[in-house]
């Protein structure tokens, strides 16, 4: 079946009736990535765990095509169960979609911004009149990293492309430095390769700047590195995105219910497909990080596990 039958099926029916034979089975598409991407196997888990753990849901991975896919077929109601981040709810909420409840944060993706060693550069006000490179043209990344250039008044030289472009700027000493998002606590692939031929050097946040940047983009979170993650480096903050779970808030409570349910109980082999949540706790980070309100079917499961639920993740419907 094409991508495009599929999702008109998803559409269709996202609180489908199955079979006969499983007449009282909700079938539920959870809108993950690409099926290249490196978390579609932690997706496939999610929707294994919840299945096995439920007799009511069933739940399938739609390849989307990403969270802003994600994003556009929640808005229009053809998606009711999606992983997103915290920038893209914060724009549909510009512009009037109000109904997302967060099921679960489960992990921060990590933008780290490194520059050539050997242009001794300090914190991110250093790069003002410089060239930096925001991330590939068109991504997430790009745009999250210019919104803080413009909330905080930044001036740096921006190096509009692709990684491997960038790469090769910093190279030739055409630019500075740049941003990439991680999955980890350690250099990513492309950069280790490049530090090897051009020294480079982490570029932190001061507390300072990490108030305002917080004040200015309140679902913006901060992670501190860990020092050695290029030879002599100290430790640092730079900022990071959460990647989560969202609900419709239209979605019957019981579903969502089962959702967190299903994912806390099958966390175990969702830990050995994504191996970088190995020695997170879920539930109490998310109630640690959230910018934004829960679904009442995940408040329902965190207070059954004794967790206490603060007033400002109370979504409307339950206040």
């Amino acid at each position: 079946m094409t991508f495009l039958k599929r999702l008109a099926v998803g559409c269709a029916g996202v609180l489908m009736m199955g079979t006969a034979a499983q007449a009282d089975t909700l079938q539920l598409n959870l809108g993950g990535s690409t099926p290249t991407s490196t978390f579609f196997p932690y997706y496939t888990a999610i929707a294994n765990s919840i299945s096995e753990s439920s007799d009511k849901v069933r739940v399938s991975v739609l390849s989307t095509g990403g969270f802003a896919k994600n994003a556009a077929l929640m808005k229009q109601g053809d998606l009711k169960f999606a992983g997103i981040s915290p920038d893209l709810i914060a724009s549909l909420e510009e512009s009037g979609y109000k109904d997302i409840r967060v099921l679960w944060w489960a992990l921060p993706a990590v933008q780290l911004m490194t520059a050539r060693k050997d242009a001794h550069i300090e914190n991110f006000a250093d790069f003002d009149g410089k060239c930096f490179h925001p991330g590939m043209s068109g991504s997430s990344q790009e745009k999250n990293m210019i919104l803080i250039i413009r909330k905080m008044g930044f001036t740096p030289k921006l190096y509009l492309s692709d990684s491997k472009d960038a790469v090769n700027a910093i190279k030739d000493d055409k630019c500075l430095g740049r941003q990439k998002a991680i999955g980890s606590d350690r250099l990513d692939a492309e950069s280790e390769e490049l530090n090897l031929t051009t020294p480079l050097w982490p570029v932190g946040w001061t507390g300072e700047q990490r108030a305002e940047i917080k004040k200015q983009i309140p679902w913006m979170d901060f992670v501190e590195m860990p020092a050695g993650i290029v030879e002599g480096a100290p430790s640092f903050y730079t900022h990071a995105i959460w990647i989560g779970f969202v609900a419709s808030a239209d979605l019957p409570e019981e579903v969502a219910y089962d959702l967190v349910k299903g994912m806390d109980e099958g966390s175990a082999s969702q830990k050995q497909a994504l191996r970088v949540i190995r020695d997170k706790d879920i539930l109490q980070q998310t109630l640690a990080v959230s910018a934004y309100p829960l679904h009442a079917g995940a408040v329902r499961y965190y207070r059954e596990k004794g967790l206490d639920v603060p007033e400002r993740l109370l979504p409307p419907e339950m206040r």
